[in-house]
């Protein structure tokens, strides 16, 4: 509907009332012809509903709707009818001291604005966080959690900061595990992945939450980031991954995972042929202790082996928890003379170590198998074996002892 204009006069009477305004406020025209004043006009608005004010205030509305128009005031106003559209009022001096009203029907643009805001709601509420960056990477929208996670106030992104700015600011934090010389060139390949449109990238928050951050190429060609914050399920992960790796008596690798160690290892060693050996342990007459003292201050002495080959092994060493009272340990790139090394100063942290619960206090050993892999070993299972093999060897020869597996001569040798 075109634009509806009243053009009064100076004592605010209508002297030309188009068409387009007598049908938006459905005016009669034997009304609109009769030179009736402003506030007769306002009456006619307030008596047939039109104003969507309730009853006990539409008399002050009139009164200031009056007021404005006496003064001249330019500043538009948006009035809502009861039939859900809105008009556009502003009122323009004439020279002759008359007054020029237009009503300018605005409904889609205040519904366009009105839904636009009740999305903006609606973002600025949601859990995750929500950014909104223009063609050039400037900020035009960022929810509350989103300011959150960029340390930046209300103000701050109402400034529409550029994203390579909100980078630079938190990159150090964002990214802890990159070494120095590649944390310069962090912001710079942050502020690429997005130009280059869609992507998925986890990042850690400056107090330790991890974020999965989705970057999705915009119809204006911009760019929208949210961040989901994904911090539960990452810890859930990690402790899955520890139930399913860990020995839970002791907090070494359980038998599977260390298994899984050894034959990564033993795939680098047929590949280039570095050295690697297996410690096999066995706590010496553990049955006995279970029996004379109870499984409690059984497990309190596997604890303590556990404590003892941790304590006696190098950093590169695996250690794991292989069954009952027995113990393996894996020293990637190590030979049969040094493995023997790490095998005695185990023996000895054991042998030093005293189990204590309540008034019960005593020591206890290990025996200590050795193997170191060979060519000839058709795998893990061979080598464990071998190991296994000498670690019985230093139990018959009287235990607390270590015992490296001795290969059989090639046949050609025995025959000599």
């Amino acid at each position: 509907m075109p634009t509806g204009i009243v053009l009064l006069d100076s004592s605010l009477r209508a002297r030309l009332i188009n068409r387009s305004f007598r049908q938006m406020w459905r005016l009669p025209d034997e009304v609109a012809d009769s030179n009736p004043s402003i506030l007769t006009l306002l009456h006619h608005g307030r008596d047939t509903g039109a104003y969507e004010v309730p009853d006990p205030e539409l008399d002050a509305l009139v009164a200031e709707r009056v007021r404005v128009i006496e003064a001249g005031d330019p500043t538009p106003i948006d009035l809502r009818r009861t039939n859900g559209d809105v008009v556009r009022v502003q009122v323009t001096p004439l020279p002759d001291g008359g007054r020029m009203l237009t009503y300018t029907p605005v409904t889609d643009i205040v519904r366009a604005s009105d839904e636009l805001k009740l999305l903006r709601d609606a973002l600025e509420n949601v859990q995750d966080g929500v950014l909104l960056l223009d063609p050039e990477l400037h900020a035009t929208f960022m929810n509350r959690r989103m300011r959150r996670f960029w340390e930046v106030s209300e103000a701050e992104a109402a400034d529409r900061p550029a994203y390579s700015s909100l980078v630079r600011r938190l990159h150090r934090a964002s990214a802890p595990n990159l070494p120095t010389n590649e944390l310069a060139r962090f912001p710079a390949r942050r502020v690429a992945e997005v130009m280059a449109g869609d992507h998925v990238r986890d990042l850690q928050t400056p107090d330790g939450r991890r974020i999965r951050a989705h970057c999705t190429t915009m119809s204006n060609g911009g760019r929208m980031l949210t961040y989901v914050d994904i911090t539960d399920l990452t810890e859930k992960a990690a402790m899955l991954e520890t139930l399913a790796t860990t020995d839970p008596l002791t907090g070494l690798y359980n038998r599977r995972h260390f298994l899984e160690n050894l034959d990564a290892e033993w795939s680098r060693f047929q590949r280039y042929y570095r050295s690697v050996s297996v410690l096999m342990l066995d706590i010496d007459h553990f049955k006995s202790v279970n029996d004379r003292y109870g499984h409690a201050v059984g497990d309190a002495a596997i604890r303590a082996v556990a404590a003892a080959c941790l304590d006696g092994k190098r950093k590169s060493d695996i250690v794991g928890r292989i069954g009952g009272e027995e113990f393996a340990v894996l020293l990637p790139e190590t030979s049969r003379s040094r493995a023997r090394t790490v095998a005695d100063r185990i023996r000895k942290r054991v042998m030093s170590a005293q189990i204590v619960a309540g008034e019960i206090q005593f020591g206890l050993t290990v025996s200590v198998g050795i193997a170191e892999a060979a060519v000839s070993m058709s795998g893990i299972d061979a080598l464990m074996g071998a190991a296994d093999h000498a670690l019985y060897q230093a139990k018959a020869e009287g235990r607390n002892r270590c015992i490296a597996f001795a290969p059989p001569p090639p046949a050609s040798k025995a025959a000599e």
